[in-house]
Order: C-alpha cells, then structure tokens, then sequence
C-alpha cells in the first residue's frame, strides 16, 4: 500500500521465488523482459504522433539535433525531417524496428546514456520515466536526460497519470502498479470434419483484436492497453482495479482443440500524481519549468535547461 503522506513512497521489496530483488533486477523482470518479448505486437498499436509531442517537435528549429530517450519503435524520430533526431531504448528488439525503419538509434539504459554531456539541443522522453521503480531511479533518470541536453536546451516528458479520465480507474491511494499486457492467443488446432455429425464448438468471448486497438488509437491518439484487464500491487499479487473486459473462451467440452491461453506480462509503473512531474524535475536545480498539462491520462512538462 502507498504511503498517502509521501507520493514518492514505493513499497520495496519486491518478492520473487523467497528471494529479494534488487531495484535493477525488478526493472529488469517487470519492464525490461516484458518489453523484449511484446515488441513486435507493441509497436504494432504505436504509431500516431501524440499532439503535444508533434507539436514540440514541430517548433525546433531546423537543423536541431535532438535525443529520443525511450523511443519505442521510433514513432517520433521521423514526425520532423528538418531535425536529426537520434533514438535510444533498453529494448534491443525495438531498436531492430526502428532500424528496419530506416531510424538512428542505439540500444542504451536510461540511467547510462552513451552520449557526451551537453551534445544536443533538445530531448524527450515519452512513457518512459513511469517505469523506473524508486523516487531516487527516476530523478537519476531525469538528471541524466538533463545532462546530455545543452544550457538553455530544452526537454519534454511524459509520464503515466494517477488521476486517469479513460477507461482506466486506478485505486487513487495506489501510485505503484503492473500492468497487464497479453499477447494474442494462439489459434486452437484445425479438427477435421466428421461425417456423423457435429461436435459442439468453444463459445468465444469478444476479443480486442489489433485492428481495434490500432483504431482506438487512432481515434483517440494515446496509449492503449492491449487485452489488459487488472493492475495489481506491487507488494502483492491482488487485484486492486479492473481497466477492461478481457476477452475469454468458454469451452463447453474441454479438449486439445481449445486455444493455448495468451501469456499475459506484467509491467511496473508509476503513476504520478498532479504536480508531481514538475516538482521532480525542479528537484533537479538545473531547469525552469515552460509549460505543463495533462493529455489523455498522461502528465506533460517541458523544461528548460538552465545549468549544468
């Protein structure tokens, strides 16, 4: 449970096989793993620009050099041609995306970044932050986002809301949760026909199909949990909240045939209360806050860098 009178409070440890894990090794089970196994079906439902990122990117001027920390499947790195803007992710498999796309990007932690201090003009860092376990991790994450941004560089960040207004309802005394994503199903084995009549067929629930998501994006221009339905605490494995339906299979009579169960993957986050983004990025002493907002249950700020 969360500490209601310290919104930087996480509870730790977390508790794997009797065995305590250190804050790198729950990032690396809970965020890292999760994110090299779903890369393919996650950059599959990444793929619009959010208005407020296409629009600081739309502002630098031409010729900028600029760091995507966190780029994903590189949906941004393109949104501005004039710019040379260079991706980064802990996820070999998205850099190999972003690389079949023809983008610059590297393999690199965000704590770690493999630049020279003070070489570009500006960076972003988008649903990135969130997935860092401990108040000391992700202020260390935005120094060091901070550091590789020249003085009067400036910075935009992005991170998961508490006060969620989606289809999301996150118990607003809980700031640290996982949330689930699950791979799609695999297709039950082809029965060949019978000519002395017909067996009895699963009855199947509704699923969100990627078509859906891709269009629910779309429509909405944020970020969409695929076949999520739970969060859950992270000092225990409870369900806390349901975010969405999932979809299900009822079989009426149990054989081979029935569809492989999706594996479902745990992601942590963090969710940051109002005010909470900037008072962190304050904290630093090296910027002065230009803007910050909210946009589709999500925490925005961009930031100047003032010092070194």
């Amino acid at each position: 449970m969360s500490n209601a009178k310290n919104p930087l409070h996480i509870p730790s440890p977390f508790q794997a096989d009797n065995a305590v894990l250190t804050e790198g090794q729950q990032e690396q089970e809970h965020v890292h793993n999760v994110y090299q196994a779903i890369a393919p079906h996650f950059s599959a439902t990444r793929y619009k620009p959010w208005p407020v990122v296409e629009e600081f990117l739309m502002t630098m001027p031409p010729g900028y050099v600029g760091a995507d920390v966190g780029c994903g499947n590189g949906k941004y790195i393109g949104v501005n041609p004039r710019l040379f803007l260079i991706g980064s992710d802990r996820s070999s498999n998205l850099i190999s995306i972003c690389a079949e796309r023809g983008h610059e990007a590297m393999v690199s932690d965000g704590l770690s970044l493999g630049y020279r201090s003070g070489l570009f003009d500006f960076a972003i860092s988008i649903a990135v932050i969130h997935h860092f376990v401990s108040p000391e991790r992700r202020l260390a994450a935005v120094e060091e986002i901070l550091r590789i941004v020249r003085p009067s560089g400036r910075v935009l960040i992005f991170v998961w809301a508490l006060e969620q207004s989606g289809k999301r309802d996150f118990d607003k005394n809980v700031q640290d949760v996982f949330v689930p994503w699950a791979l799609p199903a695999k297709p039950a084995p082809k029965k060949e026909k019978s000519s002395k009549g017909r067996g009895r067929k699963a009855k199947r629930a509704p699923e969100l199909t990627q078509e859906a998501e891709q269009e629910a994006e779309q429509e909405a221009e944020q970020e969409t949990e695929q076949d999520s339905s739970t969060t859950s605490s992270v000092t225990t494995e409870s369900t806390t909240k349901s975010l969405t339906t999932p979809p299900s299979t009822v079989v009426e009579n149990a054989d081979s045939s029935a569809p492989e169960a999706a594996p479902v993957f745990k992601r942590y986050y963090h969710l940051f209360r109002q005010g909470e983004l900037e008072d962190l990025v304050m904290s630093t002493g090296k910027v002065k806050i230009e803007k910050q907002g909210y946009d589709r249950d999500n925490w925005w700020c961009i930031a100047e860098k003032t010092s070194t």
